[in-house]
């Protein structure tokens, strides 16, 4: 896949320096894909959760983390949204 917007990952990462690891991790794991369809990222990343119209919440580093992403399976490239703590996630401040 094609990854849009990846400087809002490593912004995120220079401030919370535990998350470097694992977001590098999703971003060479979602790079290496070809989605076709939903149940490709269920296959790849089995609690990423589909929130409808193609934004998809996924699951960094233990669940510490969540990044929100848009993913366009027909032109096979995904746009990061947000990276966040499990807490800001949880107070749905994106």
């Amino acid at each position: 896949m094609e990854l849009l917007n990846e400087k809002v990952i490593w912004q995120f990462a220079k401030k919370h320096p535990s998350a470097e690891s694992p977001l590098q991790h999703w971003v060479d794991t979602v790079k290496a894909q070809q989605w076709k369809n939903p149940a490709d990222v269920a296959q790849t990343f089995n609690s990423a959760d589909n929130l409808g119209n193609d934004r998809w919440i996924f699951n960094i580093g233990g669940n510490n983390f969540r990044l929100a992403a848009t993913v366009w399976f027909i032109k096979h490239r995904v746009f990061v949204l947000k990276v966040m703590t499990h807490l800001e996630y949880d107070m749905e401040v994106w």
